[in-house]
C-alpha cells in the first residue's frame, strides 16, 4: 500500500480542490493509503471526508502558497504520517517541508497558466527558480501544455513534467421538474435563454467583459438571463456594474453552490471568459458532460477543451464585442447549438473524465515509489 499525503492551502472549493476530490473518489483504494492536509475550517473539507479520506487540519499557511510558520507544521504532520509520496497542490511550504523530512517523492501539480514576471524568465531568477524546483520536486503534474510552457519558461526541465489533463465526473441529469422549478426560483422564464459561468469572482476571470457583452446580448435578444455562479472578491464591484450596464434585471449572482448540476441542467452556453490564468477548465469539463456547448476566450488550455465548431466557439481574452457576437451566433442558430451540445458529450468521454485523468497519476505514484525503493525514513 502506496501512502500519500496531499497538502492544499485552499480555504475554499476552486478548481485545484474540486480536482482533488475527483482523484481521490477514482483512486484504487486497494494500492494507495491517502489523506489530506487543509486548513481549519476549509469548506473542501467536508468533500474531502464524504470520500471516506482523513483530513489534517492546520492552523497556518491559509490560502497562502509560502508561509514560515507552516513549515514547521507540516513538518511535524509528515513525520507523524509517514508518507511514501507527498503531492503538494500550490503550497511552497509543503514542498520545502518535505525535502527537509527527506520524503523520496515530493509532487507538484501547476493548476494555473498565466504570464510569468520577466524576473522569471530570464538571468538569473530563471536559473534559480529551475534549480529550486528540481531540488523540492521529483516528480510534476501540469494540468495543461499552457501550465507545462509556463514552467519550462520559468527554467524547470521539460523531463520532469507530466501534462495531465484535468478530468472530471460527470455531472448527475437534473429532472425537468427540477430545472423548471430552479428557473422559477430565480424568475427565469421557461423560453429565456439561459448563459451561465462557473468560476471565481476574480478579475482574471474576465467577468467585467461579460457583463459588457451581456450588455449587448440583451439589446438584441432581450429573453437572455446571464447567471454568474461563484463567489470572491469582485462581486460587489461586478453587481454595481452590471447595474451601471443597466442590465442588472438580467444577470444573477447566485454565490458559491456546492452542487452546481442544477446550474447546467437549465444552461444553453457554458461561458468563460479568463484572461489571466486557465489551464483544463473544470467547469467546461463540467459543462460538457451534460451536454451544454461553450463561449471561450481563446487564453491558456481553453483552444485544447474547446474546438471550434464541434463543441463550441473560442473568441479572443478580453473581447467583449467578440464574446457577444459569438453568444448571438449560437442563439440564433439552433441547428448549431444541437451541433455543439452532441459535440460537448462526444468530447467529455473522449478526453475529460476523472477515471483516465486518475489512471494517468496512480502510473505515474507507482514509478515515483518503484525508483525511491519504499518509504523515506529521515
Amino acid at each position: 500500500m502506496i501512502k500519500i499525503l496531499n497538502v492544499l492551502t485552499d480555504s475554499n472549493i476552486g478548481g485545484a480542490g474540486r480536482l482533488l476530490v475527483n482523484y481521490l473518489h477514482n483512486f484504487d483504494r486497494t494500492r494507495f493509503d491517502s489523506a489530506v492536509v487543509l486548513p481549519k475550517d476549509s469548506r473542501l473539507i467536508p468533500a474531502v471526508r464524504a470520500e471516506g479520506y482523513d483530513v489534517i487540519e492546520t492552523e497556518y499557511g491559509r490560502d497562502e502558497s509560502w508561509d514560515r510558520r507552516a513549515v514547521r507544521e507540516l513538518r511535524r504532520i509528515i513525520r507523524d504520517y509517514q508518507p511514501d509520496i507527498v503531492h503538494t497542490h500550490s503550497s511552497l511550504s509543503a514542498r520545502v517541508a518535505a525535502w527537509q523530512c527527506g520524503v523520496p517523492a515530493r509532487f507538484y501539480t501547476r493548476h494555473c497558466a498565466f504570464e510569468p514576471s520577466k524576473k522569471l524568465t530570464s538571468f538569473p531568477g530563471k536559473q534559480i527558480n529551475g534549480l529550486m524546483n528540481r531540488v523540492l520536486s521529483t516528480d510534476i503534474v501540469a494540468v495543461a501544455d499552457a501550465a507545462k510552457k509556463n514552467l519550462t519558461d520559468t527554467g524547470v526541465p521539460a523531463n520532469m513534467i507530466t501534462v495531465i489533463i484535468n478530468g472530471v465526473e460527470p455531472l448527475r441529469e437534473t429532472s425537468p421538474e427540477e430545472n423548471d422549478a430552479l428557473r422559477e426560483r430565480l424568475g427565469i422564464g421557461r423560453e429565456d435563454f439561459v448563459c451561465g459561468i462557473v468560476a471565481r469572482l476574480e478579475d482574471y476571470k474576465g467577468h467585467a467583459y461579460l457583463l459588457q457583452s451581456a450588455k449587448t446580448v440583451v439589446e438584441a435578444r432581450p429573453g437572455t438571463v446571464f447567471l454568474i455562479v461563484g463567489e470572491g472578491t469582485e462581486r460587489e464591484r461586478l453587481e454595481k456594474q452590471a447595474a451601471e450596464l443597466g442590465i442588472a434585471g438580467q444577470v444573477i449572482f447566485t454565490g458559491f453552490c456546492d452542487d452546481v448540476a442544477p446550474y447546467y441542467g437549465i444552461m444553453n452556453l457554458n461561458l468563460n471568459c479568463s484572461w489571466g490564468t486557465e489551464t483544463s477548465s473544470l467547469a467546461l469539463s463540467e459543462g460538457m458532460s451534460v451536454g451544454v456547448p461553450a463561449v471561450a476566450t481563446t487564453y491558456g488550455g481553453n483552444p485544447y477543451m474547446i474546438t471550434e465548431g464541434v463543441n463550441g466557439l473560442l473568441v479572443p481574452e478580453k473581447d467583449a464585442d467578440a464574446m457577444a457576437d459569438a453568444i448571438l451566433k449560437i442563439m440564433n442558430d439552433p441547428d448549431l447549438l444541437k451541433r455543439l451540445s452532441d459535440g460537448a458529450r462526444r468530447l467529455y468521454r473522449e478526453k475529460f473524465t476523472a477515471r483516465a485523468m486518475t489512471e494517468q497519476l496512480e502510473r505515474m505514484y507507482e514509478a515515483a515509489y518503484a525508483r525511491s525503493g519504499g518509504r523515506g525514513k529521515e
